[in-house]
């Protein structure tokens, strides 16, 4: 596989780097697009989320990196050698959210939830074509598949310099993407539905991209043999820690809004713990899976307890949709 997509003299271009290109730049186009088709408020609102969030998400993404893997720098200057690559997806999305909390903060009238509304439909799109860029740089790969019946594109890929065909954790992962972007795509479109009026908040797709996504990364981080470990550790992962908060806090920001809604319900204590629940279980067989090594069992279950956690983080969204359109502040 020829990674160098294109040597301009000295300067080298990689087909992962043109492929997270593609993914900004449809990120960005995208977002328009949903911001017009949907008139969800000013282009100037989004135009200067999207200004902001480029640096803070680059530096923020570059940060969490940074903290997993700090072996790999000799030095300060080291560190700053942007070009080595080496950046965590949660620091978009991080950036992306402070960056808007910012601006909520500098003019009361900026759209925050409607702004973090398009660009989370965006980022699901542009998530898909980021994953597949693995298929040049070599990273967010799996465990090592032995037997030929599995040596086939796209369930493994071929790793010439470990001359070894690996399981291709990234396809799976742009697959999920794709369901994503389409099931926040149609809710947000019915949200938005003037004929039969607006439901929920501004806000709210971009609560359920984090609940969504955060529930994949409990799934797929744990397959990642090239996951960020905190503190340098074989066992905590950075991504799934940080996708069951997501979704374990959107889950309680939902409930408490049913609460609000429609008075005290059985199903909404029961919403953050059945979260939770699926947290611990799921925590169990990570401690499972490095004691006894049972590939097949170990992700069965993991995969039906955030497939439950994401279900239930829906449910107990719909039990929101009673109020007018508002905007999360």
């Amino acid at each position: 596989m020829d990674y160098l997509a294109l040597m301009l003299g000295s300067i080298c271009v990689y087909w992962h780097g043109v492929f997270m290109a593609l993914a900004i730049a449809l990120a960005v186009i995208v977002s328009f697009i949903m911001f017009r088709l949907f008139k969800t408020g000013s282009n100037d609102d989004l135009l200067n989320c999207i200004l902001l969030s480029l640096p803070v998400s680059f530096m923020l993404s570059r940060l969490l990196y940074w903290s997993c893997n700090f072996e790999e720098y000799d030095s300060i200057k080291d560190h700053f050698n942007f070009t080595r690559g080496g950046y965590a997806l949660y620091g978009v999305i991080f950036g992306v959210l402070i960056s808007a909390a910012i601006l909520k903060k500098l003019s009361k009238g900026f759209n925050a939830g409607a702004v973090c509304d398009c660009m989370a439909i965006a980022g699901a799109l542009a998530i898909i074509v980021g994953r597949l860029s693995a298929y040049f740089s070599g990273d967010n790969i799996g465990i090592t598949l032995k037997s030929d019946k599995y040596h086939f594109f796209p369930l493994t890929v071929y790793n010439s310099q470990r001359g070894e065909w690996l399981l291709a954790v990234f396809n799976f992962e742009a697959f999920f993407s794709l369901l994503i972007f389409v099931a926040l795509f149609v809710i947000f479109a019915k949200n938005s539905n003037e004929k039969i009026g607006m439901k929920g908040r501004h806000g709210d797709i971009a609560l359920l991209f984090l609940l969504m996504h955060g529930c994949s990364q409990g799934i797929f981080d744990s397959m990642h043999v090239d996951a960020l470990y905190v503190m340098g550790n074989s066992f905590v992962r950075l991504q799934q820690i940080l996708g069951a908060v997501c979704f374990t806090a959107v889950t309680v920001i939902f409930a408490v809004r049913s609460k609000k809604l429609n008075g005290f319900k059985w199903y909404q204590p029961a919403a953050p713990l059945i979260a939770l629940a699926a947290v611990g279980i799921t925590l169990c067989m990570e401690l499972n899976r490095i004691s006894y090594h049972n590939f097949i069992r170990n992700y069965s279950v993991i995969f039906i307890c955030m497939l439950g956690a994401a279900i239930n983080g829906v449910f107990i969204y719909r039990t929101t949709l009673n109020g007018k359109s508002e905007e999360v502040d």
